[in-house]
């Protein structure tokens, strides 16, 4: 996620491959208003960060992560189609599945919206480019 700045305040706050933007840090939860100093961004004075807020942020760090892995599953349903061998074991694209529901899911099914309790990808999904060629 990247916020959109102007003269020091969150204006917008953008997904996916933009070149603009200042790149917000996962679990960090920011919104329009919010200030932005010396590469830190702060709540407005008097103005806590509400459950809601942290919410709205997971959900858009969940989002992201949904949309770096899209190609992946359209790459392996695509193989299977062609009838040619896929890139991915049938163990991996499971465990790919069960990954991408739990994030479905988050914050959802889980009351609490901090970082440590996000859904874990596969470790074998950190080892290659979630970008396609």
């Amino acid at each position: 996620m990247k916020a959109m700045i102007e003269n020091g305040v969150v204006t917008a706050l953008v997904t996916g491959d933009v070149d603009c933007g200042v790149v917000v840090p996962a679990g960090t939860p920011v919104s329009a208003g919010w200030a932005y100093k010396d590469d830190t961004f702060s709540a407005p004075a008097g103005a806590p960060v509400t459950q809601d807020t942290a919410t709205r942020s997971e959900r858009l760090w969940r989002t992201a992560r949904l949309s770096e892995s899209d190609w992946l599953v359209s790459r392996h349903r695509d193989e299977l189609d062609a009838g040619s061998d896929t890139s991915l074991s049938s163990k991996q694209f499971s465990r790919l599945l069960a990954y991408r529901q739990a994030l479905r899911d988050w914050p959802v099914a889980n009351d609490t919206t901090d970082a440590e309790s996000r859904p874990q990808p596969p470790k074998w999904l950190a080892r290659i480019s979630l970008r396609p060629l």
